[in-house]
């Protein structure tokens, strides 16, 4: 059977069409058989030989219950308990008037006690895809022009760092040098301090906000940077004053330790800058997510009640665009943060040491200024920067294939620990989800006020079947004010139009409100197909059946098994009566026991914390669900990997500083030469940027 959809105002509009046609059929016949016949008033009016809505409803979209005998969905089940009229229980001028309710059996009361109403979704935060791509262009530009200074700085401190070397190496292995500096070292030492200074230079920037990250309450790798090449600096010109010293510690000048720490210093901003880039291409085209942990109450209460007993349980909704983009790329994490701590402890240390060293071990000022600069050098990581930055943009360029992006730091940070999700069933079963395989009317009603109806209900909520009747709908101004919108657990929504009430949901809904429905062997063939049968009751009468089946989206089916494997909870609001676990477990591939649906006591609490309250930065940028609950995992992973990069920059830093402490004291700082504090660096270099280059698609 062809899967259909419907623009049902063209059925509608043709269905009119036709009765009309018909009536003014019967009139003619009428007038022109006035004679012969009896007076209209004491005969029944003849029925149309025109089809009728259901027939030609049939003919538009057949449907697998179209080849059983009509007389099958006319053998009604009525409610156990007698209806009451129509003029009492299923119209009254508003959901305030003063007619009573029909008398209530108890377990019709407690089905009642259990309706939640169900308030209007909040209009969300605002966002245009035409802002979007304004703010992501100015800030591109800014970070374009920032690329372009960062790589020539680069190339410039790569070409000095090269020097440097150059003149440092030049003596041990007889290097070609003119002739001035062949033959006096001084001036060569000099040379390597003038490269160095310019090589500072270039990254006056770097220098100044490391400077300003020494004080309380900032946080910098540049930190490590700032005193580190000034001690260096400081320490080659002592030496080159005073050429005698050179005999003694000429392997101790540290001047290209302070070039290559400035070159991976600006080679980490470099890949900062291209991650904030990938960011900012992602913001333009994607929508801002923002990640809100449960409200305290008694949702949250429920949710750490469950099997997996998740301890912080997010929903992930609409955000609007970021009042300052550029701020919220620049957001630093913990490798990062772990400098404003580190960074100046070792400079006091470093400090303590060399004052130490001159005041009790009666040693000389430059053995002092070496013991200092030699201890900022070993504690001053190559990788810090690189480190810090890595992992976050290996992990966005692994989730650009999902259409999703972390924004920054803090958006690993707010979703890491994450062990629990509240969904919505739209956000389980979006549009193209949902599949509508026919209409069923009954009784020969008039479907089009029935169908707007409907859809004036289900507009009015965020519900799964929304998208289906909305596009029923050409003209959203046609829709009819609703009042009263409440859910029925496990049955549907009922709500007030036009005085009347209107019952959307299963058979169990319209037998609560004393409404006859067909048997269950009707049901039981749509359910052996894999379909579902939802009424549709106007004003106390049945008037449609819509028969759906559900798909799982591809994307999202992945990503919620691998939910599932991570042991992270996943908890559903829905409206929708055909969502429940067996059906989510079903399409999805899922073990029921670990679906949980929000009970009809908690949808109220469960309504407001999806629809969010407050401004709440945005953490992401996604264009699915899908993308939105991979961010969630590559979160989990990259804040594994920072904590590990954070752990081996920690232990550089410690370990550095110990043998720098163990060679002042023991008479031995001479074999702290600048090639093997080098090569110590180099060994924590490899393994970090190794570490931060790991992915995971």
């Amino acid at each position: 059977m062809a899967e259909n959809r419907y623009n049902v105002d063209d059925i509608l509009r043709e269905v009119r069409e036709k009765r009309e046609r018909a009536e003014r059929t019967a009139r003619d016949a009428q007038a022109a058989a006035a004679p012969q016949r009896q007076p209209a008033e004491t005969r029944a009016p003849e029925q149309p030989a025109e089809p009728s809505p259901e027939e030609l409803l049939r003919r538009v979209a057949p449907g697998p219950a179209a080849a059983e005998p009509q007389q099958e969905l006319l053998r009604w089940e009525e409610p156990k308990l007698p209806k009451a009229p129509v003029t009492q229980s299923e119209r009254h001028p508003s959901p305030r008037g003063a007619v009573p309710e029909p008398e209530k059996t108890e377990e019709q009361s407690a089905s009642a006690a259990q309706e939640i109403p169900i308030p209007k979704k909040q209009a969300g935060p605002v966002w245009e895809s035409a802002a979007a791509r304004k703010t992501a262009e100015a800030l591109m530009q800014t970070l374009k022009k920032r690329q372009r200074g960062l790589a020539v700085t680069l190339i410039l401190n790569l070409l000095i760092l090269l020097g440097v070397l150059y003149l440092a190496l030049a003596p041990a292995y007889h290097l070609l040098l003119p002739g001035f500096l062949a033959t006096s070292s001084p001036m060569r030492l000099w040379g390597m301090v003038a490269l160095t200074a310019v090589s500072a230079l270039c990254c006056g920037g770097t220098l100044g906000n490391g400077f300003l990250a020494l004080f309380p309450g900032r946080q910098s790798n540049d930190s490590y940077v700032t005193l580190t090449v000034f001690a260096c600096l400081l320490q080659g010109s002592f030496m080159a004053a005073q050429p005698q010293l050179l005999e003694q510690y000429g392997n101790n000048i540290y001047l290209p330790l302070a070039a290559a720490i400035l070159f991976f210093n600006t080679w980490g901003k470099l890949v900062k800058n291209a991650r904030q880039r990938e960011s900012c291409r992602a913001m333009a085209s994607l929508r801002p997510v923002a990640c809100r942990t449960l409200p305290q109450g008694r949702l949250t209460e429920w949710a750490q009640g469950l099997p997996e007993q998740p301890e912080k349980t997010v929903t992930l909704d609409a955000a609007g665009l970021p009042k300052d983009a550029e701020a919220v790329l620049e957001e630093t994490g913990q490798t990062e943060g772990i400098s404003g701590v580190l960074a100046p402890i070792t400079i006091l240390a470093a400090i303590a040491m060399a004052v130490l060293d001159y005041l009790l071990v009666d040693g000389s000022v430059f053995e002092a200024v070496s013991i200092f600069t030699s201890a900022l050098c070993i504690t001053s990581p190559l990788a810090a920067t690189l480190g810090s930055h890595m992992p976050l943009r290996s992990t966005n360029q692994a989730l650009s294939r999902w259409r999703a992006n972390l924004l920054n730091e803090d958006a690993v940070e707010e979703l890491y620990d994450t062990d629990g999700v509240l969904l919505r069933g739209s956000d389980l079963f979006p549009a193209g989800s949902i599949t509508l395989h026919g209409i069923r009317t009954f009784e020969k009603k008039p479907i089009d006020e029935a169908i707007l109806n409907a859809a004036s209900v289900l507009c009015s909520t965020d519900n799964t079947l929304t998208g289906i009747f909305r596009g029923m709908i050409t003209n959203e101004k046609n829709l009819k004010p609703v009042e009263s919108v409440t859910c029925e657990e496990g049955r549907g929504l009922s709500a007030w139009v036009d005085g009347g009430r209107v019952l959307i949901g299963n058979r169990n809904l319209l037998l609560a409100h004393g409404v006859a429905v067909p048997p269950l062997e009707v049901e039981a063939g749509f359910a052996a197909e894999g379909k579902e049968l939802l009424y549709l009751s106007n004003f106390g009468s049945l008037s449609a059946g819509f028969v759906i089946s559900y798909h799982a989206d591809k994307q999202l089916k992945l990503q919620l098994q691998e939910l599932e494997r991570a042991g992270i909870a996943l908890m559903v609001y829905s409206t929708d009566p055909n969502i429940t676990p067996e059906r989510v477990g079903q399409v999805y591939g899922l073990q029921q026991e670990n679906i949980h649906m929000v009970p009809a006591a908690l949808q109220r609490e469960a309504e407001a914390a999806l629809d969010g309250t407050g401004e709440t930065a945005a953490e992401m940028v996604s264009g699915s669900m899908a993308g939105s609950l991979h961010s969630i995992l590559s979160a989990q992973r990259e804040h594994g990997v920072a904590r590990a990069v954070t752990v081996l920059l920690i232990l550089s830093v410690l370990i550095g500083f110990a043998l720098i402490t163990l060679l002042a004291y023991s008479d031995a700082l001479a074999r702290a030469t600048w090639w093997t504090v080098g090569a110590y660096q180099l060994l924590w270099l490899v393994p970090t940027v190794l570490l931060g280059l790991m992915r995971k698609r």
